[in-house]
Formats: structure tokens, C-alpha cells, sequence
């Protein structure tokens, strides 16, 4: 299992002043914790977090050298970021082994007009942007790709519908929706159904008056 290697540094878990001053310092709090390991609080540096987590490395196998000794096998479990200024402000690191599957946030990416969309005039829809997958460190995809170019219109496509690589299995709920491929039509269609009732109902207050138009 080759890791890569990232350097971190022991904290006192503190105020939230202490965590703002370690953002200021260019330094994001975060905790390492997983199974037969003591949770601990560490910080790492944000130019670094940002070269592990650039496109194609969200799961970059890891070896947290935690002030200066090795032997941390870790993987970015989760992280949070600011909504405005999208800086990061937490991590998450998970323990890992060789041998034990884990449970991972991996996003899906759709790619390619679908043939419904192109020349069936189908509308379609993105339901789900991640999934939860449980695989070895080793077996971790970094994005699930799908190219959806060929599908019709009138579709749904389930998590449980994706090929997903070797040694890899899926933890989200089979029947997610992943994206669907609907037809204009049957908008159309259920759009005049919602309308119909209430021109039904229209109909015999319109009744109701034209007498009395006619009185005058």
C-alpha cells in the first residue's frame, strides 16, 4: 500500500479562538481517529490539504507523520469548508489498514448528451451527486463516470444499476436514484391533469353568472 506522505501537529483541543488562530497561520484543525486508535486532535496545512485533494486525489492514500513520526495510515474521511469564502475549516482523517474495507463519499459524474435529450426532446434530471461505497483503501475509486449517451427517454437509473470495479461494493440504499430521463410529453400531460379540476370548477360559476349578465 504506497502512501503519501503528510505532516501534521498535535493540538490541545481549545477555544474556538484557538482554531481561528490556527486558520489565520494558514493551518486547519482536524482529528485522526478509527479503529484501535485513541482519537487525536491535529492540524495540518491548508496548501498541502489543497494539493491532496486536487482533481483525481480525493482518496490519496495517506501516512500522517504527526510531529515527525510516521506510521499514521489515513485516508480524508470528510472535511468542511466555509460557505462563503469555500477556505477550509475542518478535517476529518479516518485510520485505515491494508485489509479493511471502508465506507467512503464518492461523487458521480455523469458525461455525454443522452439521445433522450438530443433528439427525443427528454428533460433530464441529476438526483444524486455522491454515493457511499465500502471498499479497501487500495480499491477506493476516486469518481464513479457514467456515460449516459445512449440512454432514451422514460428513465430511471438506480444506484444499484451502476458497474462498480473490482473489490468494491455499495453502501447507499440500492434504489437511489441516481438520474432519470423524462419525457415532455408526459410533463405536458401532467401538467393538463392538475389544470383540469380546476377548469372543472370554473366551468359552473361561469354558468351561474352569464343569467344574470343577461338581466341587465
Amino acid at each position: 500500500m504506497e502512501l503519501t506522505t503528510l505532516k501534521a501537529t498535535s493540538r490541545v483541543l481549545g477555544a474556538n479562538r484557538e482554531n481561528k488562530r490556527l486558520r489565520k497561520a494558514g493551518q486547519i484543525p482536524a482529528v485522526y481517529y478509527g479503529k484501535g486508535t485513541e482519537t487525536v486532535n491535529i492540524s495540518v496545512s491548508e496548501i498541502d490539504i489543497r494539493k491532496v485533494l486536487a482533481p483525481g486525489k480525493r482518496y490519496t492514500l495517506l501516512d500522517l507523520e504527526i510531529d515527525g513520526k510516521a506510521g499514521n495510515p489515513a485516508v480524508i474521511y470528510n472535511y468542511q469548508k466555509d460557505a462563503i469564502s469555500q477556505k477550509f475549516v475542518h478535517i476529518d482523517f479516518l485510520k485505515i489498514d491494508e485489509a479493511t474495507p471502508v465506507k467512503v463519499r464518492v461523487p458521480v459524474k455523469l458525461s455525454g448528451l443522452p439521445v433522450g435529450v438530443k433528439t427525443q426532446g427528454g428533460l433530464l434530471a441529476q438526483e444524486t451527486h455522491y454515493l457511499m461505497l465500502s471498499a479497501k483503501p487500495a480499491s477506493i475509486p476516486t469518481v464513479l463516470e457514467l456515460d449516459i449517451s445512449d440512454f432514451e427517454t422514460n428513465v430511471t437509473f438506480y444506484a444499484k444499476d451502476f458497474k462498480l470495479p473490482e473489490g468494491v461494493t455499495l453502501a447507499s440504499v440500492p434504489r437511489t436514484v441516481i438520474f432519470s430521463i423524462s419525457s415532455k410529453s408526459k410533463k405536458k400531460d401532467a401538467a393538463d391533469a392538475a389544470a383540469a379540476p380546476a377548469a372543472e370548477a370554473a366551468a359552473p360559476a361561469a354558468a351561474a353568472a352569464a343569467p344574470a349578465a343577461e338581466s341587465k
